[in-house]
């Protein structure tokens, strides 16, 4: 690996970079398998740690001294960190994505059923009104859009929002009040 990273620097630089990976591979990867407790991942940190260094090695002083060290440290630390956190972040992606549990089974089906009313209720609706509710909320358009989509002022269009949301509620059997 190390002949890669000679071939990437440049002239004034291979030396350098040949000193850093000679005295700090090992602590790298060490300091990167903390944070990732995974030995492949580690290696691709250290791998991208690297390159980040050899593209900066103007920031860097000679190989054994503190800040080169502490630059090498902390360029391999947020490689790592950056590296949890997308897997981390991937991780929870596929949990969402996971089947539902048996015991969500019955919840969804209640769910599709009741949409399934609220559709049949929203196409019984005049066509004013059901225009207004699959423009709000089929197609998230705001008051704004709805108003000018359907040539009427937006206290126009929020007025009829409610009144279809009123209209709604009643067919659904709920509570109305006024």
């Amino acid at each position: 690996m190390l002949t890669f990273y000679l071939a990437l620097a440049g002239d004034n630089d291979k030396r350098l970079i040949e000193e850093i990976y000679l005295r700090y591979k090992n602590l790298m990867l060490n300091r990167a398998y903390e944070i990732l407790r995974d030995k492949a991942l580690a290696e691709d940190a250290v791998h991208d740690a690297f390159m980040r260094i050899i593209r900066n090695t103007d920031k860097l002083g000679s190989a054994d001294s503190p800040r080169t060290k502490g630059y090498v440290v902390i360029v391999t630390e947020n490689v790592a960190k950056t590296m949890y956190t997308k897997s981390h972040k991937q991780n929870v992606v596929e949990l969402d994505d996971a089947e539902p549990a048996k015991e969500n089974v019955a919840a969804q089906v209640e769910g599709k059923l009741t949409a399934q009313l609220i559709a049949q209720k929203i196409a019984s609706m005049p066509d004013k009104y059901r225009e207004v509710m699959l423009l709000k909320y089929l197609h998230n358009m705001s008051d704004k859009e709805i108003s000018s989509s359907l040539g009427i002022s937006q206290s126009a269009a929020r007025k009829r929002i409610e009144r279809a949301r009123f209209l709604l509620k009643k067919l659904l059997g709920g509570d109305v009040d006024g």
